[in-house]
């Protein structure tokens, strides 16, 4: 029987021969053969919003460099809260989504704590759709939060390029 432990720092070669194969083993790893070590370039991108010469909001779109998850996009979007309710939320979200199509991703993802109902408006106002419940996945100010889990198909997987 195989015993268990912590990994070490000594086995990282070792564990990127196991890892790669892993990826040659079996169609359920998000690398597939060949790929570790040779990951595409990295296909993040960021949109930011000013006002008066000062940084307002942003949002980060986040994509991993594996080849069967490249196409999806996680979000994180902020603007300062003296800048809440003018729209800047809902622009960069459009910007962000209007790169994605442009980029040819097929799908966007995101979180969001389950009691802030302005986001959950504004995500589902631009499509988004609650897929999940991540149950007490947050502890804010001594409080377990719940968090929704949302996404948005850019495009049918018939068209994907």
């Amino acid at each position: 029987m195989a015993s268990i432990r912590l990994s070490v720092s000594e086995e990282v070669d070792a564990l990127a021969e196991l890892r790669r194969a892993l990826d040659a083993d079996t169609a359920f790893m998000l690398a597939e053969p060949g790929e570790r070590g040779h990951e595409l370039p990295d296909a993040s991108y960021r949109f930011v919003a000013e006002e008066g010469g000062q940084l307002v909001g942003v949002i980060d779109v986040r994509a991993l460099p594996w080849r069967r998850a490249r196409g999806r996009g996680a979000i994180v979007l902020g603007v300062r809260a003296s800048h809440h309710a003018r729209g800047i939320g809902r622009g960069l979200l459009d910007a962000a989504i209007a790169e994605a199509r442009r980029r040819g991703m097929w799908r966007l993802e995101l979180s969001t704590m389950s009691h802030n109902h302005v986001a959950l408006r504004l995500y589902a106002a631009c499509g988004f759709e609650v897929e999940g419940v991540r149950r007490s996945s947050l502890c804010v100010e001594g409080e377990l939060v719940d968090e929704y889990y949302m996404g948005m198909v850019l495009q049918r997987a018939d068209r994907v390029q």
